[in-house]
């Protein structure tokens, strides 16, 4: 399950030469020289829709796949991080990338240019793939941020997504609140590409339609331009022309439903007519997306009980998994969290939002993993005393398997969560491949 010794030898080579220079707020200047000298692929790839924000992107970008696929279209898909290998991160016309192609395709950039960091080089792989091979359209994450995220190097994608903002990454970027998250994140924004956004605070809201003026691009708002969300159990999403019912979403969890409809207004504003109302409520339906409130299969981590993984990582994200574990808790069910979060997030906001939502909080050291990106993970006992401090009950454990074990002992069901490593680590431990 872990990258070949071809691909890891590749990458490993970016992580040397880049000498340091790992921090996304050095800007876009470095990979724009090096695509140069690749040919400038970003501006040969199919029509590009471009995500940002803080929770929700990879969800919202599944959802856009999916409905693409379901319409019978190729989808081109560039997402970060990966939960158990790197080629997670590349799908070339809906497949992931194989592993020779990557090490191809790194190997020639490596020749070509110079410095790159790793991400940078992931990057700039994914557009020279996504130009050489035809698709219908392109998915593309921001990594972090936007205005100086690697994959903001597209001169016109056919829009851009903003998911939900919250606080995170701030001392990545050395900027500060909501209003500073939401300016960095609208750098995507192009003169004339429409700009979907997700339900937002007022405060970031603001930043996002000043910014959208200021760069000429129109602003579809949720509310205003399109609507989605539950009604009678079922999703229902309304925009300028299409109305698409969907019985239930593949994403479980009822924060899903504002993912989707920012999806739905995304394809919507694509314009092709192959993706019809019924090829979109299919591929809400049939839409995956591993780490996501995910019930592992029985397994060597799992054995035969109630364990789940979810990638909330920072305060949005974990105010999410509480209410999700809130809406299926049955009375007087026992719930315990296995935690592991690097140690550069905001910690004591994470526990405030996933304390009461546990009778357990057991702590565990973060696994390391080759492709780990943002800083080490956080000591277990420092973890464990901010539980104790919220007024939550916590334990300590000296691995994930350990961990899972403990919090299995007490709890009738259980949740990990505070990485996507974690989660990567927990779905290798389980014997499982994210395919």
């Amino acid at each position: 399950m872990a990258d070949t010794p071809f691909v890891t030898a590749e990458l490993d080579r970016f992580r040397r030469n880049s000498a340091g220079r790992v921090s996304p707020a050095w800007g876009t200047a470095h990979i724009r020289k090096a695509l140069v000298e690749l040919g400038d692929p970003q501006d040969h790839m199919p029509p590009a829709i471009h995500i940002t924000g803080t929770n929700g992107k990879g969800s919202t970008g599944a959802f856009i796949r999916a409905m693409g696929e379901a319409a019978g279209l190729k989808v081109h898909v560039f997402t970060s991080p990966h939960l158990t290998r790197v080629n997670e991160r590349i799908r070339v016309a809906s497949r992931l990338v194989e592993d020779d192609a990557l090490a191809d395709v790194l190997s020639d950039i490596a020749r070509r240019t110079q410095g790159l960091t790793y991400f940078e080089a992931l990057t700039a792989a994914a557009f020279c793939l996504f130009a050489q091979e035809r698709a219908d359209f392109c998915v593309v994450e921001v990594g972090a941020g936007g205005a100086t995220d690697a994959t903001n190097v597209m001169s016109h994608p056919a829009a851009c997504v903003v998911t939900p903002i919250s606080r995170d990454h701030e001392a990545l970027f050395g900027v500060s609140g909501v209003a500073a998250i939401a300016r960095l994140k609208a750098g995507i924004f192009r003169d004339g590409s429409p700009v979907i956004i997700a339900e937002q605070p007022a405060l970031p809201l603001g930043v996002l339609r000043e910014e959208a003026r200021l760069a000429g691009a129109p602003v579809l708002y949720a509310g205003e331009a399109w609507r989605g969300g539950w009604e009678d159990g079922a999703f229902v999403y309304s925009g300028q022309k299409l109305t698409v019912r969907a019985p239930w979403l593949g994403l479980p969890g009822a924060h899903q439903a504002q993912n989707a409809a920012a999806a739905c207004a995304a394809v919507e504003v694509l314009g092709d007519r192959r993706i019809t109302a019924d090829a979109m409520a299919g591929g809400l339906r049939e839409c995956a997306w591993p780490g996501r409130l995910q019930q592992l299969k029985p397994g060597p981590l799992a054995g035969t009980g109630n364990v789940w993984i979810d990638a909330a990582h920072n305060p949005g994200g974990a105010a999410m998994l509480s209410r999700a574990i809130n809406a299926v808790r049955d009375a007087g069910e026992r719930i315990a969290i296995v935690i592991a979060i690097q140690g550069a997030k905001d910690i004591d906001a994470v526990l405030r939002e996933l304390t009461p939502a546990a009778d357990l909080i057991v702590t565990c050291p973060l696994p390391d993993s080759g492709g780990q990106e943002g800083g080490p993970g956080a000591d277990p006992r420092d973890v464990a005393e901010t539980v104790n401090r919220l007024g939550g009950r916590a334990a300590i454990a000296g691995d994930l398997m350990e961990a899972v074990r403990v919090a299995g002992q007490s709890a009738g069901r259980v949740y990990i969560a505070g990485s996507v490593y974690l989660c990567g680590a927990a779905l290798v431990l389980n014997g499982e491949r994210v395919e």
